[in-house]
């Protein structure tokens, strides 16, 4: 972690009081596990993503009834899981069944009263997606990992919402009446932010070393140190998560409560690579249509 983790906290929790709500961090089930392995990869067939959703009933129910959601307006009632990826696609099935895996683990935990899981389901899955737009285009440090690294990089604030309720409230409170980014409010009240956090739940959850790494340093791409293995000539993830949580960001979709929509975007350009950012958007605007949908 970069040395801005170690100073000492100024508010009235410890690092060490922040730390320990990794404690009340849902395990992962084994089940779990497969399901977010498998749906991470893009190759699923219908055939494949069903049998992994209907393994879960609370999940397979949540499928059925977000397809037949008013946003869809169907004339035809969707009855199934199956019936559910042929009206609204694998792709979008996929990855509703992944923030759902995600979001259900805390299911049993009251967030803080300004923390939104629709905003957090929103933001992760809309970084995720572009994530894996982008691997398309650039060669990225562990590509076949870009969906879940956008998916989880800010879990740590999903922790902070669930196991510490109201410094959650005041780091929101401070950071609107400063101006100043939430993970550095974080660091200044907790000792700690939401991604060293993301990045420590991440590895109790076991997940590949890369996704973490991407987590830990996404808000600071410049202080993170090269990854175990990794190829020479490839974009760091935390990099790509950077540029992609602050142009999802500027699209409007924050996990704070309230943010102005920037009336210009952010690049996505990254230097030395070539790549067709409209075609990208584009092709985000087009994904995100039928997930957005789901998940409101």
């Amino acid at each position: 972690m970069s040395s801005a983790l170690a100073e000492k906290p100024k508010g009235s929790v410890s690092r060490k009081q922040a730390l320990e709500s990794l404690r009340k961090l849902p395990s992962m089930s084994a089940s779990a596990g497969r399901l977010l392995g498998r749906l991470a990869k893009r190759d699923c067939e219908l055939s494949e993503v069903a049998s992994l959703v209907e393994k879960d009933p609370v999940l397979a129910a949540q499928v059925v009834q977000a397809a037949n959601s008013a946003e869809f307006n169907r004339a035809q009632r969707v009855e199934s899981v199956r019936h559910a990826i042929v009206m609204v696609g694998v792709g979008t099935i996929r990855k509703f069944a992944l923030i759902r895996t995600v979001s259900n683990l805390f299911s049993r935990r009251a967030p803080a009263q300004a923390f939104s899981m629709t905003r957090f389901n929103l933001h992760s899955v809309a970084v995720g997606t572009l994530m894996e737009l982008l691997s398309d285009e650039l060669p990225l440090e562990y590509s076949e990992g870009a969906f879940l690294a956008g998916l989880f990089h800010d879990v740590g604030t999903l922790l902070i919402a669930c196991a510490l309720p109201h410094q959650y409230q005041d780091t929101l409170a401070i950071a609107a009446l400063t101006g100043r980014p939430l993970f550095v409010c974080e660091q200044n009240l907790l000792g700690t932010n939401h991604a060293e956090l993301s990045a420590l739940a991440l590895e109790l959850w076991d997940l590949a070393e890369p996704v973490k790494h991407g987590a830990a340093y996404h808000h600071t791409p410049e202080s993170a140190t090269p990854a175990t293995g990794r190829k020479k000539a490839r974009v760091p993830l935390s990099l790509a998560l950077n540029k992609a949580d602050e142009l999802v960001d500027a699209l409007g979709m924050t996990i704070e409560p309230s943010r102005a929509i920037l009336q210009t975007l952010p690049s996505i350009q990254f230097e030395g690579y070539e790549f067709n950012q409209k075609r990208v958007l584009e092709r985000f605007a087009l994904e995100w249509k039928a997930v957005d949908a789901m998940l409101r």
